[in-house]
């Protein structure tokens, strides 16, 4: 009796053992998606907050690693190559920076008138014995800066005289200059204006016939004083207009000293072009 007793309480035991294991794996299977989501999160989570390694210089496999995963930029070059720098812009006055100093030539023309005791003493010493003529021009010459610019100018002036100082024809004052120039330009994207100043030497003679004439040829220093703007037409070309007062030293353009004294003025427009 006291057998029997003892091999049930061990089969109840047993049969206890197994009803556990049987709540525990019930507790597993219910719970486990949940458990499987909880570890990838966990995971994701440390591996957000984990600090990246320390590639050393000799860490080639690393380094290899790093570049083949590295963003490629737009267009498909690498992140190493050598990219191509800024287009340079032509060097113009519509388009800056400018390669300086860079090569300018110009032609001018317009109209021209002599003047005495300053640039609007029109009609006195020589003015009042001749007329409003033709004024024409050519320069070359560098740019040196944004503001500033050497030229070379031949200059050219017509200005036929009056009849009373021409007895049986027609004559007139036919001058000419070389002189070298500074122009100091204000930079400004379309429209610049600037100030010239220059020194060289005028020569007049004399043109046309008649029996007498009062009229005589001069040669003497000069100097050209002057404002004026320019704007852009196209790449590398530009127009403008000047006004030129050209202060001359010591000339004589007749015997007589109420009219031989005096010095031109003229207004051109100008045509130039920067290579």
């Amino acid at each position: 009796m006291s057998g029997d007793l003892a091999l049930r309480h061990e089969c109840d035991v047993e049969r206890g053992r197994f009803t556990a294991r049987g709540l525990q794996l019930d507790v597993v299977m219910k719970f486990s998606p949940l458990l499987s989501i909880l570890t990838t999160c966990l995971a994701i989570s440390a591996s957000a907050f984990a600090q990246p390694a320390d590639n050393g210089p000799d860490n080639g496999e690393a380094s290899a690693e790093t570049s083949a995963g590295a963003p490629t930029p737009p267009g498909g070059a690498s992140m190493n190559e050598v990219q191509p720098g800024p287009t340079v812009l032509p060097c113009t006055v519509r388009h800056h920076p400018c390669a300086y100093p860079h090569l300018v030539v110009g032609l001018d023309g317009g109209v021209s008138h002599f003047t005495e005791s300053g640039p609007f003493g029109f009609d006195t010493s020589v003015g009042s014995i001749t007329k409003t003529g033709a004024a024409w021009g050519a320069t070359v010459g560098a740019q040196f800066r944004p503001w500033f610019a050497l030229e070379a100018h031949y200059i050219g002036l017509s200005n036929r005289a009056v009849d009373s100082v021409s007895v049986g024809g027609s004559r007139g004052l036919l001058t000419t200059a070389v002189v070298g120039e500074l122009r100091f330009m204000l930079p400004n994207r379309y429209f610049e204006p600037y100030l010239l100043v220059g020194a060289g030497v005028y020569s007049t003679s004399i043109t046309g016939s008649s029996v007498t004439t009062q009229l005589t040829k001069s040669t003497e220093f000069g100097m050209p004083l002057g404002i004026g703007f320019q704007v852009p037409l196209s790449a590398g070309v530009s127009l403008g207009a000047e006004g030129v007062y050209h202060r001359l030293f010591g000339e004589s353009f007749a015997p007589n000293d109420d009219i031989g004294g005096g010095d031109p003025v003229s207004a051109t427009l100008v045509l130039r072009v920067h290579l």
